[in-house]
């Protein structure tokens, strides 16, 4: 499993499977908003690796901010599992199809 650093602290990178995105949508967010809203996202996607909730996790980044840190420490990590995830994927390209075939509906 892959490690990553925030705020000098080690945390284990969390998989894009099933129960993460209900973890994500039990927090209020779902894959439409990875767009809109990557900072909710990266907190939340945080907050589940290191297992103490969304306050824990934007103070955490923040104080990482502060020290020099930068948002990429977070967002590489989950980038590189949302890619390496078959269930991930398949959900945006089945977004991606609908999106399609809605639009050619449309016209």
């Amino acid at each position: 499993m892959k490690t990553f650093k925030v705020n000098g602290k080690e945390y284990k990178a969390k998989a894009f499977d099933f129960n993460l995105m209900c973890d994500l949508e039990d927090m209020g967010l779902s894959t439409a908003d990875m767009a809109s809203k990557p900072m909710a996202v990266m907190r939340a996607y945080f907050a589940l690796c290191t297992g103490k909730g969304k306050e824990f996790a934007g103070k955490e980044i923040e104080q990482h901010l502060i020290k020099g840190g930068h948002f990429n420490d977070v967002l590489n990590v989950m980038s590189e599992e949302m890619e390496k995830s078959d269930f991930f994927r398949s959900l945006i390209k089945r977004a991606e199809e609908e999106n399609g075939e809605n639009q050619s509906k449309e016209k």
